[in-house]
Parts: structure tokens; sequence; C-alpha cells
């Protein structure tokens, strides 16, 4: 019920909106997990989204989770989640921890 990708597109959160957006028309029965990163900042964002129907996965506890230790900083509701990390070397981490939540 849970899919987790990277895609760099930069700290873009409106482009980070209209992803979820588009997901959450095609997909509906299946949170996901993003991670997009700003290698010139040295920076990425995490962020879940969950269709409506798509009621098992609470996103924020998601991220949450994934990011601990990262002293990344967010926050969101139970279907969606964002949270914005320093530093690129944690994202092999992250993503690890949010594929097996």
């Amino acid at each position: 019920d849970k899919f987790v990708c990277q895609i760099d597109f930069g700290l873009n959160g409106k482009l980070a909106k209209t992803v979820s957006t588009a997901y959450g028309k095609k997909v509906k029965d299946k949170a996901f997990l993003l991670i997009t990163a700003d290698k010139d900042a040295d920076k990425y964002m995490a962020i879940a989204f969950a269709p409506k129907q798509c009621k098992s996965v609470d996103c924020k506890a998601w991220v949450t989770a994934a990011t601990e230790g990262t002293g990344g900083k967010g926050g969101g509701k139970k279907d969606s989640a964002q949270f914005t990390i320093s530093g690129l070397s944690s994202i092999e981490s992250v993503l690890e921890k949010a594929q097996t939540f």
C-alpha cells in the first residue's frame, strides 16, 4: 500500500503539490513518499501523500520515521506531509527507512 521513489526537481513545493495531486487522480490505493534533491543547495525534501481511499498510511508518521536522525524540519497531516533536510548524505538511509516503514 506504499510506493517510494526519488525524482530530483529541487525544492519546489508547488511542483511537489502538483505531482501529489496528479498522483492522487491516477492511483487510488497506494500512498507515496517522494524524495527530491537540490544538489546546489545541499538539501532535499521528503514528501508523502496518501489518496483519500488509502487510509492505512499515516503520512506524517511515515515521513517523521524516515527522516529520523537527519535534523529534518517539516510537518503535515495523516494524508500529506513534507520535510526539508540539509545534507544530501542521508538520502539513501531515508529511502531505506521509508521503504521498510
